[in-house]
């Protein structure tokens, strides 16, 4: 199971290059990334993927008996990130106003 759910990204074309974790259950779809760039190398981006896979897979047996409601709450926090991310990077106006 070393793998399992995990994906390597390494295209030519592309800006990201890391791995991919995404974990499929009752209709419902995790997936969050984890850059080269991000972690310093590949090595530490894929430690940091299988954590993550171990951990997601740990909460999903502990909730089994409402596993909808526990992917529920994680697909809001992956979304809650993305928008922190998003909103730490995008460009802030800092002029005068002239």
């Amino acid at each position: 199971m070393k793998n399992k759910n995990i994906t390597r990204y390494t295209y030519e074309n592309t800006d990201f290059q890391g791995w991919r974790v995404s974990i499929q259950r009752c209709g419902r779809i995790i997936t969050r990334y984890f850059s080269d760039l991000y972690y310093g190398s590949e090595q530490e981006s894929f430690r940091e993927a299988i954590e993550y896979r171990d951990h997601v897979l740990r909460e999903m047996s502990l909730h089994r008996d409402n596993l909808p409601e526990y992917m529920d709450k994680e697909l809001e926090h992956l979304q809650d990130l993305l928008r922190e991310k998003e909103q730490s990077s995008a460009p802030h106006y800092s002029g005068s106003g002239r």
